[in-house]
């Protein structure tokens, strides 16, 4: 894996930087309308193909119509992948809401208890299957194939890799940090929240394409480290 600073760095190494994340940030904002949304989902795609084939600066925002069919094929196999998790969540919370609308103290106890377990279980299945699901998106980007993201044989050899989960968690990392971050302008009085809600989408977007660069790295170590071991097996043999 690159160096964290390397990684950091990577989105400027464009020299039209600005006008990318300004562009990304926008879209970003925006992706409440859906279609804004799948473009910057088609912008990553390109932009960890593009990096794992050996390109040193992010792409720019062009071949729009590309952009957008790769952005609604990363989003389906992102969808896919977090169905468990949505319909544990919405089983078990919608069940303990029943369960505390009956009005009694043992339908409020159960409601309660399931409610806490359900989000519990919610939250690390939307972990693991997160982390699956961005390994099936890479996956597709790196090979162009819709039908790479199903591909488990590959996808197991990445998410057992520590090649690939290293960069992936150093990746949750900035994303968190970053909201962190933005969220402390909250306690500026009057404007805080206001610039929190407009520089949120711009920061954002800035993590992600620095995370393209951390997945890029780590599918090509993890691939490289298997192809590596295979063929010292091949050569025991």
């Amino acid at each position: 894996m690159d160096s964290i600073d390397d990684a950091l760095r990577y989105p400027m190494e464009d020299d039209d930087w600005i006008v990318t994340a300004l562009v990304g940030g926008v879209l970003s904002l925006l992706s409440v309308l859906v279609v804004p949304g799948i473009l910057v989902y088609g912008y990553l795609v390109r932009a960890v193909r593009e990096r794992a084939e050996g390109a040193t600066r992010p792409p720019a925002f062009e071949n729009w119509g590309e952009l957008f069919v790769d952005g609604l094929k990363a989003w389906v196999i992102g969808i896919v992948y977090m169905l468990v998790p949505l319909v544990v969540f919405g089983v078990t919370v919608g069940g303990s809401l029943l369960a505390m609308g009956t009005g009694t103290r043992a339908g409020a106890g159960a409601g309660l208890a399931g409610l806490f377990g359900g989000l519990v279980v919610s939250f690390v299945l939307s972990l693991l299957f997160g982390y699956v699901a961005t390994a099936a998106i890479i996956h597709f980007a790196c090979t162009g194939e819709f039908g790479a993201g199903f591909d488990f044989g590959t996808l197991r050899t990445l998410v057992l890799s520590a090649e690939y989960a290293t960069p992936w968690l150093v990746s949750v990392a900035l994303f968190i940090a970053v909201n962190v971050a933005v969220n402390l302008l909250n306690v500026i009085p009057f404007v805080g929240s206001l610039v929190a809600v407009i520089l949120s989408p711009f920061a954002t977007f800035y993590v992600a394409v620095v995370a393209t660069d951390l997945w890029a790295g780590g599918y090509n170590a993890a691939l490289d480290e298997q192809e590596e071991s295979e063929s010292v097996g091949t050569a025991t043999v």
